[in-house]
């Protein structure tokens, strides 16, 4: 993508022009590969929840992950063996300490939080290699998918960290000592340890780093691959332990003046993370005197500032979850309904509504549409919901949709969705809601002219529309209205008997011979527009009485849609040479057609118009 003219990426070029010239803070030393990082390298990588990448400065210099590995392995922890098996050896409580502080919590003996080493430490001893050859190939393997690419041990600084890390060790004993490490020979400690420095010795970059907190901010979806890393709930439980712990000792003042969750490595990274939106990472090796990056914090604050990114920002009021409210007097299916069916839907058709929503369907939004459903339910017996316009529905909704669906049921009223399957987690979670309590699946169709026809043909059922034959005499066929017997008797000389099998295709976009037209007798027919590679979209349903193919035929004109059988059909070919037979023949019957036919293209074409007008 041109970044040339993005307004974010002149944003981020700007905080790096303003704050590249600040030298405050120190290169962590403690570590002595560490030491050896050039203190003016600087970069701002930005992700969106979309995939798309912004970049500034020194994004592409590796250096290794240290602390941010933290929410990481949590993570994979919290997949591998649950969060309750987790909280068994490590809680979620802020320690208001020093991430290196050799102490764990009075009265439990665990450590207060995954964020800080005692932590994560004990996190690190959770994960089993399953398949790997040991502990920090799985460790690395998740690793990889947050960031999308294969990332490496830089073996230089790990072997750095294993020569100096006596307090980590002491750390690691001293859980050993509390029963959060298993008591066992000094090898298990030294394993468990090992992985740790390991872990933290991990090469990204910048752009890494972006990713990862994008995967993060996207519900656990790398946002540049597509691949699914986290589920949504270990996701949130890791934004929450982010939020309250990520920045150590500094965590509330972060929170209070960024807002955003977020985790820092002293290598010199930062990320943090607007759910939803967009993940960020800093890279500037200079630290303050809580460990953290002091360019990467000054960048944060002024992302957070300028682009209002405060997660506890009051949000602006979201536009209405119904965006649109009919009835099956205003909104119709594609499908073409004989007079006594139309004057059916004309007189009853305000039994049925329809809700059309849209946005994101939280808590609030999902008490609204009750609301709206529950408005007039004593005046309808469907109402028709349709998701096409909702980019996703909360997992709260569950339970209160499902409980819509049967409150509604008890007033008299059927309640069904369409669209229902666009959003799939939402979906799943409603019918898997409803099979524990042994109760119907919610009712649903792929889009909302299926649904329609439905609500259409339920209305016709219920309120008796006058049926006519199951198959048509021509002579009872729209096609023939005005024409004399020796009239009808003269077509049908010139008509070629033709029946279809459900499901087969009737005239084909594709096909250039346009030499005929069909008289419907009886059975269902769909026309749709454009071809099926390219998502072909139905325009129009026919039935008995009803004609195809005569605008193409009369007129020699190439064919705009394809036609498809959707029951078995049965009609009358008639060829453009049969017509010009006719013509010949009795000009009067030709004229009787012609305007028979005109007088059904036009009611097909204003059920059309009302389709692209709505």
């Amino acid at each position: 993508m041109d970044q040339t003219y993005s307004p974010v990426q002149q944003l981020l070029e700007r905080l790096h022009d303003r704050h590249v010239k600040d030298d405050s803070g120190e290169v962590a030393s403690y570590i002595p590969e560490l030491a050896t990082a050039d203190p003016g390298w600087f970069g701002i990588a930005l992700v969106t929840a979309g995939g798309i990448v912004y970049e500034v400065g020194d994004t592409r210099r590796r250096f290794t992950i240290q602390s941010i590995s933290k929410p990481l392995t949590y993570a994979l922890a919290l997949e591998a063996i649950g969060e309750q098996e987790v909280r068994r050896y490590v809680d979620v409580e802020p320690s208001g300490e020093a991430f290196n502080s050799i102490t764990l919590q009075q009265g439990t003996g665990i450590p207060p939080n995954p964020m800080v080493n005692a932590g994560a430490i004990a996190t690190a001893s959770l994960i089993e290699p399953l398949g790997f050859e040991r502990p920090i190939d799985r460790i690395l393997n998740e690793y990889s998918a947050f960031a999308g690419r294969e990332l490496e041990v830089d073996e230089a600084v790990f072997e750095s960290e294993n020569r100096t890390g006596s307090r980590n060790r002491a750390i690691a004993y001293l859980l050993q000592n509390s029963g959060v490490l298993e008591q066992g020979p000094d090898g298990v400690v030294e394993q468990v340890v090992e992985t740790y420095f390991r872990q933290c010795s991990t090469l990204v970059d910048c752009r890494d780093l972006a990713t990862i907190a994008a995967t993060l901010a996207s519900t656990g979806v790398n946002p540049v691959t597509g691949s699914r890393v986290l589920r949504e709930d270990t996701v949130r439980d890791v934004l929450s332990v982010l939020a309250s712990c990520g920045m150590y000792d500094a965590a509330g003042d972060w929170l209070y003046s960024v807002g955003l969750p977020a985790k820092s490595g002293v290598a010199g990274g930062i990320i943090a993370v607007l759910p939803g939106q967009l993940g960020i990472a800093v890279y500037s090796p200079p630290l303050d005197e809580h460990g953290n990056s002091v360019r990467g914090i000054k960048v944060c604050e002024d992302l957070s500032r300028q682009l209002d990114l405060h997660v506890m920002t009051p949000g602006r009021r979201p536009p209405p979850p119904v965006r649109a409210e009919r009835t099956l007097v205003e909104a119709r299916s594609m499908r073409l309904r004989p007079e006594a069916e139309q004057q059916v839907l004309r007189e009853f058709g305000d039994r049925v509504r329809v809700l059309e929503l849209q946005g994101e369907i939280t808590f609030a939004g999902a008490e609204l549409v009750t609301r709206a459903v529950l408005d007039r339910a004593d005046q309808t017996e469907i109402t028709l919901i349709d998701l096409a316009a909702v980019r996703g529905i909360s997992q709260v909704d569950v339970p209160i949709v499902s409980d819509l669906i049967d409150h509604y049921g008890e007033l008299g009223g059927e309640l069904v969705f369409s669209g229902l399957d666009r959003i799939p987690e939402f979906s799943e979670s409603l019918a898997a809601h409803r099979r524990a309590g042994d109760l119907e699946p919610p009712n649903g169709f792929p889009d909302l002219d299926a649904g329609l026809e439905w609500c259409e043909s339920q209305l016709i059922e219920r309120h008796g529309g006058k049926r006519g034959p199951e198959k048509l005499a021509l002579q009872q066929h729209g096609a023939t209205l005005g024409m004399s017997p020796e009239q009808v008797a003269r077509l049908n000389h010139r008509l070629e008997p033709r029946t279809y099998a459900a499901g087969e295709q009737i005239y084909s976009i594709d096909d250039t011979r346009t030499d005929e037209m069909l008289l419907v007798a009886s059975g269902k027919i769909s026309m749709y527009a454009g071809r099926k590679s390219a998502g072909a979209r139905r325009v129009a349903t026919l039935s008995a009485g009803m004609t195809l193919n005569e605008v193409p035929m009369i007129g020699r004109a190439p064919r705009l849609s394809s036609s498809r059988a959707d029951t078995e059909v049965t009609g009358w070919a008639l060829s453009h040479e049969g017509l010009e037979q006719l013509r010949a023949e009795d000009p009067d019957l030709v004229c009787s057609l012609l305007e028979n036919l005109l007088g059904m293209v036009a009611v097909r074409v204003g059920h059309m118009a009302k389709d692209l007008l709505r």
